[in-house]
C-alpha cells in the first residue's frame, strides 16, 4: 500500500468485511509499539551503563547485569528480524523481562543513587511491556 507521501507502509492487508464493519484488528498500532520499545530500551540500557563509573561494587555488578540485559536485547532484535516463530520471540522477551526484573531486584538493597534506581526501575517497565505488547499480538 502507499501513501501519498511515497513512503511505503508495510503489513497485511484487511479484509473488506473487517474494513466495513470497523473490526480491523490494531496489529500494526502493536507492532510499531513494540519496536519503538524495544529501540527506547536499547537506548536506556546504553545509556545507563555507560553512565555508571566502576568504583564502587554496585555499580560494576550493576554494569555486568547491563550486559546481560543487552546480549539479551540482541537476542530478541535478532529472533525478530529472522521473523522466528511466535513462541521464540515470546521466549526471548521472556527471558529480558526476567533479566531486568532481576536488575531491579538487586539493585534496591545497594547504595545506588535515587536516579540511578529509577532508571532500572524504568528499564524494567520497558521490557515488561515489550513482553505484553508482544502477548496481545501473538495469535
Amino acid at each position: 500500500m502507499v501513501i501519498p507521501d511515497g513512503e511505503v507502509e508495510l503489513g497485511c492487508v484487511n479484509s473488506p468485511e473487517d474494513d466495513a464493519a470497523g473490526t480491523a484488528p490494531s496489529v500494526y498500532g502493536s507492532l510499531a509499539a513494540v519496536a519503538k520499545g524495544i529501540g527506547d530500551l536499547g537506548d536506556l540500557v546504553r545509556m545507563l551503563a555507560g553512565s555508571l563509573s566502576q568504583a564502587k561494587p554496585w555499580q560494576r555488578q550493576l554494569r555486568v547485569r547491563l550486559a546481560e540485559a543487552q546480549q539479551l536485547l540482541e537476542v530478541l532484535r535478532l529472533t525478530v528480524a529472522m521473523e522466528r516463530s511466535d513462541v521464540e520471540i515470546l521466549e526471548a522477551a521472556n527471558l529480558l523481562a526476567k533479566e531486568c526484573n532481576a536488575i531491579v531486584l538487586a539493585i534496591v538493597g545497594s547504595r545506588a543513587d535515587v536516579t540511578t534506581k529509577a532508571a532500572v526501575r524504568l528499564v524494567s517497565r520497558l521490557a515488561q511491556q515489550i513482553c505484553d505488547e508482544l502477548r496481545a499480538t501473538a495469535p
